[in-house]
């Protein structure tokens, strides 16, 4: 896993974790102590909705894949 910045919107989080490995999509963790505001807006998009983001500077879309109990934290899929 590697520390990543994401913007979405007006949002900006600079401890997302960005990982990847051979067998599944990229994923990034989106930790919800980071930003509570941030956190409440993806509660209320589905998991077919495409979020345009900035990630490290380059554009990429994300979806919303589950919310992580255990971590209090988003992880979303990179499109």
């Amino acid at each position: 896993m590697g520390k990543t910045v994401v913007k979405i919107g007006s949002f900006e989080v600079d401890d997302a974790h960005l990982s990847s490995s051979s067998e599944q999509a990229s994923t990034l963790t989106i930790p919800c102590k980071s930003d509570p505001d941030l956190c409440m807006q993806l509660d209320g998009w589905d998991e077919h909705t495409s979020i345009p983001a900035t990630l490290d500077g380059k554009h990429s879309l994300l979806f919303k894949q589950h919310y992580d109990r255990q971590s209090d934290a988003w992880v979303m899929r990179l499109a």
